[in-house]
């Protein structure tokens, strides 16, 4: 490839065979050329033994020095040389498409690879096409309102490159490129998708709690995982990819989720689930000395969503159940989002700490009604438990803490709650819904 590449490749056509154009100042980068495709540019490099192919964008949207840049910071992040750049302007002005390297090498190091992969993306494909040759400083509200309103792929994917352009835009006022509160993206209302969750009903956890002891010989991994999913509110993936090693007492210290390092709260239900797990590698769902794949999970959840009448029933819905059971059970909103692990309140402004104690109780509670309306229907009422063991459960102190301030025998405590709970699971009802 000649080294004075600069021209736009937007005229470039869709040849007969597969081929890559090396180019000449960046070792790696190449123009892929393939059949019934249009050429994209694409690094190929050697990281830790083995040989590593990223896509960087249709050479429609990327001149060659835009490919050049990109293609820099993504080889130094994938060999582990990329620095962290002072966040002060190289030059009074840039391009958008100057600037977007900036952007990705700037956040690369805050960023999730997933996060910095769709970002790529979304620069290429939407944002770069359209305002790649014009000037930061330049871009006006009208402008972006405009390109937002435009039918050029999905709402979804819109709506994410807006984010996207809003960041950069906002970034960019950090760095002197365009003036303090200009954002032009700010106040553009993002369209809703069309899809809604679905509230699961009592009814709809009989169904669920029937439909899996139906497959629990056939795929007991997956169903536990499930029932697990629904006991805690936690994430399909971390869930997943749950290890022995982690669990703590009565939670689970995961170093790193969606929002960061955040607890999985273990109410009694839970820690049972999981004492039955065999031990047969570091993952606690796994199968062949492996977590349990994806694509099996959605197998069997399929099986299970249209066993119960519910097809596209997903199974995130059950961290929306847990959440919408914990609420009406009268959790407080701070609390159900630490379960959760949130680490943004929708409903308030800033962030949110959140107390231990009143989060695991309240993860054993909701886990508990879970448990027992996946059980099914009841078969008789449940019985009204003794006063002290009344009193009790009306208030959130440990049976030790309760016990001395009553100033009664801690066994004897003990002793009752436990025969009430015998009796209440016996009884096989669940606890009312508010």
């Amino acid at each position: 490839m000649p080294a004075k590449r600069n021209q736009s490749t937007s005229n470039l056509k869709p040849i007969a065979a597969d081929r890559f154009e090396w180019d000449s100042e960046v070792p790696g980068l190449a123009l892929r050329h393939r059949r019934d495709r249009k050429p994209a540019w694409y690094i190929q490099i050697w990281v830790d033994g083995r040989n590593v192919r990223r896509s960087i964008g249709p050479a429609a949207s990327l001149t060659t020095d835009q490919a050049r840049d990109m293609a820099r910071t993504l080889i130094a992040e994938l060999t582990g040389q990329a620095a962290h750049a002072p966040l002060v302007p190289e030059t009074p002005t840039a391009t958008i498409a100057e600037f977007a390297s900036r952007f990705l090498e700037h956040g690369t190091p805050n960023w999730k690879p997933a996060t910095l992969k769709s970002h790529r993306s979304l620069l290429a494909r939407a944002i770069l096409p359209q305002f790649g040759f014009r000037d930061v400083a330049s871009i006006n509200a009208q402008e972006v309102a405009s390109w937002f309103s435009r039918s050029w792929a999905s709402q979804g994917s819109r709506n994410r490159a807006l984010a996207v352009l809003s960041g950069m835009m906002r970034h960019a006022e950090i760095l002197g490129l365009r003036p303090p509160g200009s954002n032009p993206c700010q106040g553009l209302r993002r369209r809703k998708n069309r899809f809604q969750i679905h509230q699961l009903s009592r009814e709809d956890y009989g169904r669920l709690g029937e439909a899996l002891k139906r497959i629990e010989d056939t795929e007991p991994v997956v169903v536990a995982l499930i029932r697990f999913l629904a006991f805690t509110g936690c994430r399909k993936s971390e869930a997943r990819l749950l290890r022995w090693d982690m669990l703590d007492a009565n939670r689970a210290a995961l170093p790193d989720s969606k929002t960061g390092p955040r607890a999985i709260w273990l109410g009694k239900v839970a820690l049972t689930l999981l004492s039955e797990q065999p031990l047969l590698c570091e993952f606690v769902f796994s199968i062949k000395d492996k977590p349990v794949s994806p694509a099996r999970i959605s197998k069997v959840w399929a099986t299970i969503s249209e066993d119960i009448g519910l097809p596209k029933l997903r199974l995130h819905d059950l961290r929306h159940g847990f959440a919408s059971v914990a609420i009406s059970s009268g959790e407080a909103l701070r609390t159900v989002s630490g379960l959760l692990g949130h680490s943004e309140l929708q409903t308030t402004a800033g962030y949110a700490k959140y107390a231990e104690a009143p989060v695991q109780q309240a993860a054993e509670r909701v886990a508990l009604h879970l448990e027992q309306t996946l059980a099914g229907p009841a078969s008789e009422a449940l019985p009204e438990p003794p006063a002290l063991v009344a009193e009790f459960l009306a208030q959130r102190l440990s049976v030790s803490d309760f016990a001395t301030e009553r100033g009664v025998s801690l066994s004897t405590l003990r002793q009752k709650v436990g025969a009430y709970n015998r009796v209440r699971r016996t009884a096989q009802s669940g606890l009312e819904e508010n």
